[in-house]
């Protein structure tokens, strides 16, 4: 069973639906299907109460007509729908991360080796420690991280990876690396430098993340 089916399968407090910065997570989408699938449950039980027409004249029968509206096939196709982005979601995160033990996708490389960070045009500039890895590995490790949050294993609202359209650039030597971030929408500069900084801070809190 995947991470994310075992979550759907406990019973527990409804998801907060608000989308992410990158749109619904994995767990959410499936909040959405079982509530879906409850509510198409409940109307294959909702008793017929249509009037029978056994009692009507001839001439009343060749005004009448019905119709009808299957709002269960609906509930049943949305649900489907949020199962399948769900999975989706789900084998990103595997292809991403592969064998990677969750205790280490779950940490941002920023808050495992950042040691400082200062502005540039469009976006921030984070150093980390030589140890971070080889550009290949760091970010090969940032996209795992990346894939990681829209499980929604829990609330990355101050992750600076989570923002949409980001791009990222690595340059290291002996010294250290410096990992250049920007962004599309020049509104969300402001918050990609806040999130580096939320990160940073809390590398500096938590010395024993994965260091």
């Amino acid at each position: 069973m995947t991470a994310c089916a075992a979550c759907a399968a406990c019973a527990g407090p409804t998801v907060n639906e608000k989308p992410g910065p990158r749109g619904l997570r994995a767990d959410q989408h499936l909040d959405i299907a079982q509530r879906e699938a409850e509510k198409a449950d409940q109307l294959t039980r909702w008793p017929d109460t249509r009037s029978s027409n056994s009692g009507a004249q001839p001439d009343q029968l060749l005004n009448a007509w019905f119709g009808m509206w299957d709002t269960t096939a609906e509930h049943q196709r949305i649900a489907q729908h949020h199962r399948t982005t769900a999975a989706q979601l789900e084998a990103e995160y595997e292809q991403a991360c592969g064998e990677t033990p969750a205790a280490v996708a779950s940490v941002s490389l920023v808050q495992r080796y950042g040691v400082g960070a200062s502005p540039v045009p469009g976006g921030t500039v984070v150093l980390l420690t030589p140890d971070a890895g080889s550009p290949d590995a760091l970010l090969a490790a940032m996209r795992c991280h990346r894939a990681w949050m829209m499980l929604g294993r829990i609330d990355m609202d101050d992750c600076p990876l989570d923002l949409p359209g980001l791009r990222v650039t690595a340059r290291g030597d002996a010294e250290g690396i410096e990992l250049t971030m920007t962004i599309d929408d020049p509104a969300l500069v402001p918050e990609l430098r806040r999130r580096a900084a939320h990160d940073l801070e809390a590398a500096q809190h938590h010395p024993h993340a994965m260091k």
